[in-house]
């Protein structure tokens, strides 16, 4: 039987080097990394697509597809990722913490973290002009499975009714905060209208995955590009 296509959906959250005291270094990929990462892709033929096209399947994919996601939505994506982004041709998609936006990351710094700013509405405005979508990851970053059923919705449908309001467009899409989810918060995805949702279990998508558990290649600090290659090569070749 001929291998199923699949299509690597990679996970960044910080673009940077890590602030003094930061409890997970290994979120921020270096600017320089990064862009050596967007030039692998591109020399590979690689070409950046929709997540909802790869979950929905409406509309054919290029040879070799790819979708770039960033969870969070901080602000160093605007300054670090986007030109290189914009340099190789590349779009993305940005789960934003909706209810958190303008602001910093109080999710992190009420377990210790230290204080990194997020997006506020000039990045989202210029980033969106540029190609690049937006999609929810709660209002405040909770676990969305210790919530009750009347909190987890709040926080589902009211971050996307924010991102709309934010960027003046549709959002399709949505992101495990944590990549904690469970068949009850799934539903909940479903009914607040979203056409995809992204999980962190490690794999590339398939035609055949849930498109309400999308599977995704985590990229860190030490994620060098040999190391890159090989992940996409494992996870292209991995059986579903």
């Amino acid at each position: 039987m001929p291998e199923e296509p699949a299509t690597p959906i990679l996970l960044y959250h910080k673009v940077g080097q890590p602030p003094r005291g930061a409890r997970v270094p290994g979120q921020h990929v270096s600017a320089r990394l990064f862009r050596r990462h967007m030039a692998y892709l591109e020399a590979q033929g690689y070409r950046s697509v929709p997540l909802v096209d790869v979950a929905m399947g409406e509309r054919p994919l290029p040879s070799r597809p790819v979708v770039i996601t960033f969870d969070d939505g901080y602000r160093c994506v605007y300054e670090e990722a986007y030109p290189a982004l914009r340099e190789y041709g590349f779009a993305a998609t940005v789960f934003l913490v909706a209810g958190a936006v303008g602001g910093t990351n109080r999710w992190e710094q009420v377990v210790g973290d230290v204080e990194e700013p997020l997006l506020g509405a000039r990045e989202l405005e210029a980033m969106r002009e540029g190609g690049i979508e937006f999609g929810s990851h709660t209002l405040s970053h909770p676990h969305l499975t210790d919530l009750s059923a009347t909190e987890a919705r709040s926080e589902i449908e009211g971050s996307r009714r924010r991102v709309e309001d934010l960027v003046g467009g549709a959002c399709r899409t949505f992101a495990y905060p944590y990549g904690e989810w469970d068949a009850r918060v799934r539903e909940l995805v479903v009914e607040a209208g979203y056409e995809a949702a992204c999980t962190t279990r490690r794999a590339a998508a398939r035609a055949t995955d849930d498109p309400f558990a999308l599977p995704r290649i985590s990229v860190r600090r030490y994620t060098v590009v040999p190391r890159f290659a090989y992940r996409l090569w494992r996870a292209l070749r991995a059986r579903p």
